[in-house]
C-alpha cells in the first residue's frame, strides 16, 4: 500500500477528496455506507477526525477490516491533513464468508409464479435500501440479466440474485412466506438484522 497526504475542506469527505484528486478507490455503494470497499487506513491526523460511528464500526467488521487506523473514506470529513493508505485492489474488502441466500419450499413455489407473470426474468434480485422505521428495507424484484458484482444463489429451483452492497446485511438469508390475514407475504429470516419492525419488511444492523 502507498500512502498518500490528503488536505480535507471543511465538511469534505475524504472518498470525495480522493476522487476530485484522481485517487482509484471503490466505492460499490457510492458512499451510503452500504458496504466497505472504500476502506483505508489512516497513518497520520486519525486523532484529529471524530471517532467512527456504531454503523461503520459494524460495516468494517463485517468486512473483516476491523484494524488499527482503519476507517471509510465516505465517513471521514475534514477539514484537515492526512496521511492514508489505500488498500491494493486483491485486498478483501467483502464479507469474508459468504453464507448462502436460500428460499424454503413456500417462498419457491410463490416466487416461481411471480417470475412467470415477467417473460425474459431469469431469476429474483433481493436487496436492500434505505427505507421504513428500522433503516433498512428489503426489495424483491425480477432480475433481467447478471449484473458483474452479483452473486448468484440457486434454491428451491429458483436463482436469486444479491449485489455486492446488499450482499453484507442479506448473506445467509432465508426467504419464506406467510399468511396474514387474507394476504400472502415474504417473511425475511435474516440472521444480520439486529433489529427489525413490527412490519417485517425494515431492518437495523
Amino acid at each position: 500500500m502507498e500512502s498518500s497526504t490528503i488536505s480535507l475542506g471543511e465538511g469534505e469527505t475524504l472518498l470525495d477528496r480522493l476522487l476530485k484528486d484522481g485517487v482509484e478507490i471503490a466505492h460499490d455503494c457510492g458512499g451510503s455506507l452500504a458496504c466497505a470497499s472504500c476502506r483505508v487506513v489512516v497513518r497520520e491526523g486519525l486523532d484529529r477526525l471524530e471517532a467512527p460511528g456504531e454503523g461503520e464500526l459494524d460495516m468494517l467488521d463485517r468486512a473483516g477490516a476491523a484494524a488499527p487506523g482503519a476507517r471509510l473514506a465516505c465517513q471521514v470529513s475534514g477539514p484537515g491533513e492526512l496521511v492514508v493508505e489505500i488498500p491494493s485492489t486483491d485486498t478483501p474488502n467483502t464479507v469474508a464468508v459468504v453464507r448462502p441466500v436460500s428460499v424454503t419450499a413456500r417462498a419457491a413455489r410463490h416466487l416461481s409464479s411471480q417470475l412467470a407473470k415477467h417473460p425474459g426474468a431469469i431469476g429474483v434480485r433481493l436487496s436492500v435500501e434505505w427505507a421504513g422505521c428500522s433503516g433498512f428495507g428489503y426489495r424483491v424484484d425480477p432480475a433481467d440479466v447478471v449484473g458483474n458484482d452479483d452473486e448468484v444463489f440457486e434454491s428451491g429451483g429458483v436463482r436469486i440474485l444479491v449485489d455486492a452492497a446488499s450482499l453484507p446485511y442479506l448473506h445467509g438469508t432465508t426467504l419464506d412466506v406467510v399468511q396474514d390475514r387474507l394476504a400472502r407475504r415474504l417473511r425475511f429470516d435474516n440472521p444480520n438484522a439486529r433489529q427489525s419492525c413490527g412490519c417485517g419488511e425494515s431492518f437495523g444492523v
